[in-house]
Order: structure tokens, then C-alpha cells, then sequence
């Protein structure tokens, strides 16, 4: 959905070279332009628009506003059940009328079933006058409180916010922390890879409510742009989220100290 700028075709040209289930279908994959404003700009593509074949180009044309200087996009892919991932080799956006290209060398999986684990990707856009902003992998550690019933058993989630947009809403799936996630009296990293936000101003973490007593105890979030990274920043809440306790709501928003 766009809201600002007038209306402009766009092709987008997006190769796949390999999905393991033969006669699988990506039921859902979202691909956001981030621009240099704070506006974004989301394309769903539901089937049958994506059957998945093995060595696969699949050419989309679709009209947006004016997207503005484009510097990243993200693709992620829904966890649906008996998906076992989608290799992207490349992504072309081509706007019609200029015949202005932006190409990004993709080549990764999105998948839970391998090394990465993700199902959301960034990549940063390539031109000859201006740098190529890096991609890190920030830790993200999540501090449960050593309180009674501080732990949960649902699914955290948590976006974060800088100088340079967002990470979108990611999944805090694999922790680097041995033992179940979210604890009581526990710290879990997990890592979220993203196009560089510059410096970091707040976090939006939050869970679906899933299992019984999911309500949970958080003393903070601590992210650093690498695990070799020495600057941390610091997301303080020492509360509870949770629909019964505290701020009774299972999603907060927390800024930096």
C-alpha cells in the first residue's frame, strides 16, 4: 500500500533457483521497499502466483506510488506447514517509463531448516554514486525476570527502530542460550539480520498470548550490531506483558536509555 507520490508501473523480476518440494506452493511472500522517507512500500504475492519450480523466473508487473530513493527491500515468506524453504538467487525492480533498474545478487534461503533459520531477509541497494549500506546481524538479548511465573511458553516477537527504519516484525525463533527460550531468570540472544539502522531508538517486543499463563516478566532488551560489537544499546522495562498484570497488554514499546 502506497500513500504518497503518483502512480507508476513497476516490474518486478524475481529468480528462483531451487525449492525442495516439488509440487509446493508459497502461499504468501511480502516484499517492502523501504524509501528514504519513513513510508513503505508492500507487495503480497499469494498463489498461484508463486507455484514453485525448481530454476524458476517468475515476472510481476504491478503499479505503486512514488517509491523515492529506494535503499533496501525485504522479503520474508509465511511459516506454513509443510514449507521447507525458498532459495532467492536475484530480485530486479524496473520502473516502466524510465527503464531505471535496481537489481539486488540475493542468493540465500529462506527457510527454519538450515543454518540462518530465517524467513525474513534485507538486502541494501547497488549503485555506482552512493555506498552500499551494510547488512549486520544484531544480537538481540531478551532478559526474563526472576519473578514466579516471569517465563512464557508463547512467541515473541519484537521490531527494531532507528535512524534508518525498521527490521519489520521478526520472530524471535532460535535462541543462542542453551535450554527453552524465555525462562525465568534467563537471558536469550538470538540474532536478526538487517540492513544497517544507524543508531538505535527503541524496540517494539511483544508475544502472542499462546500456553497457558503466557503472561511474562521482562527486565529488558539489550541489542548490539555483532556479537564482536562493544556498543550496546539498552531497552529497560521491568515489567510484566501481560493482558492481567502490570501494563496489561502483551505488547510495549521501549525507547533506549
Amino acid at each position: 500500500n502506497f500513500t504518497h507520490g503518483h502512480t507508476m508501473k513497476r516490474r518486478i523480476d524475481s529468480l528462483i533457483t531451487h525449492i525442495p518440494a516439488s509440487d509446493s506452493t508459497l502461499t504468501l511472500v511480502n516484499i517492502k521497499f523501504r524509501k528514504s522517507t519513513q513510508e513503505f512500500g508492500k507487495i503480497s504475492v499469494s498463489e498461484p502466483a508463486f507455484t514453485a519450480h525448481s530454476s524458476s523466473c517468475y515476472l510481476l508487473q504491478v503499479e505503486t506510488g512514488d517509491l523515492g530513493d529506494v535503499y533496501k527491500i525485504r522479503v520474508s515468506c509465511d511459516d506454513v506447514p509443510g514449507f521447507e524453504g525458498w532459495h532467492l538467487k536475484s530480485f530486479c525492480l524496473e520502473e516502466l517509463h524510465t527503464k531505471q533498474e535496481l537489481n539486488f545478487d540475493c542468493n540465500c534461503w529462506l527457510t527454519l531448516n538450515r543454518e540462518d533459520k530465517e524467513l525474513v531477509k534485507e538486502f541494501p541497494t547497488v549503485t555506482e554514486d552512493q555506498k552500499t549500506l551494510p547488512v549486520y546481524k544484531y544480537v538481540v538479548s531478551v532478559h526474563t525476570g526472576d519473578r514466579w511465573g516471569a517465563e512464557t511458553f508463547a512467541n515473541v516477537y519484537i521490531t527494531l527502530y532507528g535512524k534508518r527504519g525498521d527490521t519489520g516484525v521478526r520472530k524471535l525463533h532460535t535462541s543462542l542460550t542453551k535450554g527453552r527460550k524465555f525462562q525465568r531468570n534467563k537471558v536469550d540472544s538470538f540474532l536478526v539480520e538487517a540492513v544497517s539502522l544507524s543508531h538505535l531508538q527503541k524496540v517494539v517486543i511483544g508475544h502472542d498470548g499462546e500456553g497457558y499463563g503466557a503472561g511474562m516478566y521482562l527486565k529488558m532488551v539489550t541489542v548490539k550490531e555483532s556479537q564482536d560489537s562493544d556498543k550496546e544499546w539498552v531497552f529497560p522495562l521491568w515489567n510484566w506483558l501481560d493482558t492481567h498484570l502490570g501494563l496489561c497488554e502483551t505488547v510495549c514499546e521501549i525507547v533506549t536509555i
